[in-house]
C-alpha cells in the first residue's frame, strides 16, 4: 500500500470520527433541550435501553430509583423507543389517573399486536370508539351490575370436586387451582365445563397467556423496535419469524375464535347451554355475522376466559402460601366464617360477600401481599407530556412499577406482613385495586368477578379445612420471574376440620 493511500486512508478515519463525535455533540444537546427525565447514563444513538434490568425488574427498578434518587420516575430511551417507569403511588396516580386522557394508550407492538393478532384483542386496543363499545360489553357482562346473572353461572358442584381433588391430590394444588378458576370462567363465558384440570380448553388459555407475557415485553422483539424488518424477516423462512408468527397466531385464536365458533355451533343445533357469549350473539346478530364483528365480539368473550385463567389462578394459589405463613390470619377468617355457617348450617353463597369483612380484607390483602403482575401491562402517552418540570415525549410507553407500590412502607407499615386488618376500620390502607388491576381508563372491568370468584372458594376452602405448612420445609415467601407471578412450589397440609366439613364437600357434589 502506497504513502499517498494511507494517508487517504487516516484521513477518512479522521473524518469519520470528526463526523461521530459531531453528532454525539449535537445528540447530547438536543437531549439536554428536551429536559428529559432521569435515568441510566445513556449512550449515543443505543441510548441506556440496556441499562434495562432483565430479571427480578420490578425490584431492581425499585432500588435502582431510590440508589440515584430519580424520584417518581425513572427515563429509558433508545433506537427511537423511549420508556417511562412510574416509581411511586403518586406518580401513578397523577399520570394513568389524573391525566388518563393522555396516558390510556397501548404502545405499538408489532410483533404481539398486528402480526399475531393481538391488537383486536381489548387490551391492547387503542382509545377510540371500538375501544369504547367493547369495555361496555364486556362491563355490562361481567361489572357488578351484572352480578345476579353472572353469578347464577358458578356451581358449587365445581367447587365440590375442586375440594376433593385438592384432599386427594394436595401435590397438585397448582393444577386442581387453574382447572376450578378455569371452569368458573369457561362456565360464565362460554357455558363449558372441563372436567379435568388438562382439558383442552384450560391448556390452551395456559399456553397462549405464557406466550403472551413474551410477546408484551417491551423490546423483545426486534420488529418492535424497527417495524420496517417484518416485510424482510416474513419473507426469509430461515429467520424463524414465519413459523413464530404462525404458532403465536394459532394460540392466539385458540383464546378468542375457537370457543366462539364452538358455541356458535352449538346455538345454530339448540344445544348451546346459557352463557355470557349465547347472550351477545343473540343481541349483536348482525354485527356478528360479519368476519370484523364476530372477531370484536369474540375478543369481549375471550377477554373473561384469559383474564380469569391466570390472574385470579395466581391469587389462589398465594391464599395457600399465606394461610402456611400466617396460621393467626387463617383461624380468624376461620372463626368469621364459622359464626355464619353454625348459624345457617350451610357455607357462603357468593352474594353474601358483605357478611364477611374479614374474609373480604384478606382478598384485598392478597392482591397486594403477592401482586400477580409486578410491572402491570404498559400504557402509552398519545401526546407530549409535562410532568414535575419533566418533558415527556408523546409514544412514550408507561410501565407502573406496582410492586414497588405494593412494598412501599410509608403505605403499607411492614409491607411483607399479610394483615388483612389494613383494609379494615376508619383508618383503611390504600386499596391495592388501585395498581394491581391496571388504572386510569384501563382498570379491570372484572376485579368484581375476581373477587366473587375468590370469595366463593375461599370461603369453603376455610370452612372445610385447615392448611398448614410442612415442618421439614416451611414455605417462603418466593414467586416466579415473570410478567404474571405465582407463588413457587412449597409442601402443605390439608386436613378436614370435622365430619361436617365432609357433609359439605359430599352435598357439594351433588347440588
Amino acid at each position: 500500500m502506497s504513502l499517498s493511500t494511507i494517508l487517504a486512508s487516516d484521513s477518512f478515519d479522521l473524518r469519520w470520527i470528526a463526523l461521530l463525535i459531531g453528532v454525539w455533540v449535537l445528540w447530547s444537546i438536543s437531549l439536554s433541550k428536551t429536559n428529559l427525565p432521569l435515568g441510566p447514563t445513556a449512550l449515543p444513538v443505543l441510548g441506556n435501553l440496556l441499562s434495562m434490568p432483565r430479571n427480578d425488574k420490578a425490584r431492581k427498578l425499585r432500588d435502582l430509583a431510590f440508589s440515584k434518587n430519580y424520584g417518581d420516575i425513572t427515563y429509558f430511551h433508545g433506537l427511537g423507543q423511549s420508556i417511562l417507569i412510574l416509581n411511586n403511588q403518586k406518580a401513578m396516580s397523577e399520570l394513568l389517573v389524573r391525566r388518563s386522557d393522555v396516558t390510556a394508550g397501548r404502545p405499538t407492538l408489532t410483533m404481539c399486536g398486528e402480526l399475531v393478532g393481538y391488537d383486536k384483542a381489548i387490551v391492547l386496543k387503542q382509545p377510540g370508539k371500538e375501544f369504547r363499545e367493547m369495555r361496555k360489553a364486556l362491563s355490562a357482562a361481567i361489572g357488578k351490575s351484572a352480578a345476579t346473572n353472572r353469578d347464577r353461572l358458578l356451581r358449587r358442584q365445581d367447587l365440590g370436586l375442586y375440594l376433593k381433588n385438592i384432599s386427594g391430590t394436595p401435590h397438585l394444588v397448582y393444577e386442581h387451582s387453574r382447572w376450578v378458576i378455569g371452569t368458573y370462567t369457561l362456565a360464565i363465558a362460554y357455558g363449558y365445563r372441563p372436567t379435568k384440570y388438562n382439558d383442552n380448553f384450560i391448556t390452551a388459555a395456559q399456553r397462549a397467556l405464557s406466550e403472551f407475557v413474551d410477546l408484551i415485553q417491551p423490546g423483545t422483539w426486534i420488529v418492535d423496535v424497527l417495524p420496517f424488518l417484518k416485510h424482510v424477516l416474513l419473507r426469509l423462512p430461515f429467520s424463524g419469524y414465519p413459523k413464530e408468527v404462525a404458532r403465536y397466531q394459532e394460540s392466539q385464536k385458540a383464546l378468542s375464535i375457537t370457543p366462539w365458533r364452538m358455541v356458535k355451533k352449538q346455538l345454530s343445533n339448540g344445544t348451546a347451554p346459557e352463557s355470557i357469549c349465547v347472550s351477545l350473539m343473540q343481541e349483536y346478530q348482525t354485527r356478528a355475522s360479519t368476519e370484523e364483528g364476530e372477531t370484536s365480539l369474540a375478543w369481549i368473550v375471550g377477554n373473561i376466559y384469559a383474564g380469569g385463567s391466570d390472574t385470579t389462578v395466581s391469587s389462589l394459589c398465594s391464599f395457600y402460601l399465606a394461610m402456611c405463613m400466617f396460621p393467626r390470619v387463617q383461624k380468624k377468617a376461620q372463626a368469621e366464617i364459622d359464626a355464619f355457617t353454625e348459624c345457617m348450617d350451610r357455607c357462603p353463597n357468593t352474594n353474601e360477600k358483605e357478611q364477611f369483612p374479614y374474609l373480604c380484607a384478606l382478598i384485598t390483602e392478597l392482591y397486594r401481599w403477592a401482586i400477580v403482575a409486578p410491572m402491570g401491562i404498559p400504557h402509552m402517552f398519545v401526546e407530549d407530556v409535562v410532568y414535575n418540570g419533566y418533558h415527556v415525549p408523546k409514544n412514550t410507553t408507561i410501565l407502573v412499577n406496582a410492586w414497588a407500590i405494593s412494598q412501599d412502607s410509608s403505605i403499607y407499615p411492614d409491607p411483607t406482613e399479610f394483615r388483612p386488618e389494613r383494609f379494615l376500620g376508619e383508618k383503611q390502607q390504600l386499596d391495592p385495586r388501585e395498581f394491581a388491576f391496571g388504572g386510569g381508563r384501563r382498570l379491570c372491568p372484572g376485579m368484581d368477578l375476581a373477587d366473587t370468584m375468590l370469595f366463593f372458594t375461599l370461603s369453603t376452602v376455610l370452612a372445610v379445612y385447615d392448611i398448614s405448612p410442612s415442618p421439614e420445609s416451611p414455605p417462603m415467601w418466593k414467586f416466579t420471574d415473570k410478567f404474571s407471578r405465582h407463588p413457587l412450589p412449597y409442601p402443605y397440609r390439608i386436613t378436614l376440620r370435622s365430619a361436617k366439613s365432609q357433609e359439605w364437600i359430599d352435598d357439594a357434589l351433588v347440588e
